[in-house]
């Protein structure tokens, strides 16, 4: 009698996780809005959002960016490169959201992809990505700073740091 005991509370153990969901928490935790239905960027202040991939708290707009599904979900990070990871793991088509990033030339929100990259500024968490509207001499366009962010080309690994600060055009 115990062994079907056993084995029956086994088989529901078994079937309750099966049916769990295997969704990224972050995606609930760290949602600043749901119902952006314009799409825009989102003025707020700094203090009251947290980078649902590194988990910092912001202090500045400097470098913040805000990820907008299409069903209204904002999100807003710290640090290029985090919405670069974070829509990465999950899998997200980058085609299939909006991205605004504050501009550090003119202090507005501007569309992401269409922003140029700084590759050695200071940011939250020390990529190097900084984003400007303008274009200027060594920036690069968002689908570089992509490829180097997903392989790991940023000021935060000290080989490429060194490399970057003695020749910052590669």
């Amino acid at each position: 009698m115990q062994i079907l005991l056993k084995i029956s509370f086994i088989s529901l153990v078994l079937i309750f996780l099966s049916s769990c969901e295997t969704k990224d928490p972050s995606l609930v935790e760290y949602l600043f809005s749901k119902d952006n239905t314009k799409l825009n960027a989102l003025e707020f202040d700094p203090k009251d959002a947290q980078c649902p991939k590194c988990r910092m708290l912001l202090d500045t707009k400097d470098n913040a960016s805000q990820v907008v599904f299409s069903d209204g979900r904002t999100y807003i990070f710290d640090d290029p490169g985090c919405f670069i990871l974070w829509l990465d793991k999950l899998q997200v088509d980058i085609k299939d959201v909006n991205i605004w990033i504050y501009s550090k030339d003119s202090k507005i929100w501007i569309d992401a992809k269409k922003a140029y990259y700084s590759i050695v500024d200071k940011t939250a968490m020390g990529y190097g990505f900084g984003a400007y509207e303008k274009n200027q001499p060594k920036f690069i366009d968002f689908q570089e700073m992509r490829l180097r962010m997903l392989r790991g080309e940023t000021m935060a690994d000290p080989k490429i740091r060194k490399q970057l600060l003695s020749n910052p055009l590669k």
